[in-house]
């Protein structure tokens, strides 16, 4: 009995210095306490011109995507770059909570054949803890750039997404 206890107490005592450990070098806290945010995101080409993904779509390399919090109209409080991976995909760490401002993220510097900028091109994201959500990863609805000519495949996806019944 006493055994059995001692093997308790021990993983009892592992897991609350285990919990401690965490909490120290927890990814998501700055050195002055104040949490740190990952907004994710993702830059596409649209080859077919309807301003959504579709299995037509590729990611962007290399672009420049620039994520700026403002208070106000002009009072800008927070800007810092990334630039997207060979998936397309960027990570921008924000420091500090910004419930008070309006933050987007707008991609720039699109190179290549497709560089026609989609109605959508810039996305507002919320950085706060103040909104119910426990996770500090934020994540921004996918960005896109259209080619200037349509590509040869997308009346087949017209098709198959039944866009060209959308008339009867």
């Amino acid at each position: 009995m006493a055994r059995s206890f001692s093997v308790v107490a021990l993983i009892v005592s592992a897991f609350c210095f285990s919990s401690v450990l965490a909490a120290r070098v927890a990814p998501n806290a700055a050195p002055n306490g104040d949490d740190v945010f990952i907004v994710v995101g993702q830059i596409y080409c649209d080859p077919c011109g309807f301003q959504f993904q579709s299995r037509l779509s590729q990611p962007l390399d290399g672009v420049k995507v620039t994520l700026k919090c403002t208070k106000g109209d002009k009072n800008v409080t927070f800007v810092k770059e990334s630039t997207t991976d060979k998936n397309g995909v960027y990570n921008i760490e924000c420091k500090g909570d910004h419930e008070e401002e309006v933050c987007k993220v707008k991609a720039e510097n699109v190179k290549g054949a497709c560089t026609k900028i989609m109605d959508n091109e810039s996305d507002s994201i919320v950085l706060t803890k103040n909104m119910g959500v426990p996770s500090l990863i934020r994540f921004v609805n996918p960005l896109g750039f259209m080619t200037q000519t349509i590509d040869a495949g997308c009346g087949k996806v017209v098709t198959e997404l039944g866009l060209d019944k959308l008339d009867d």
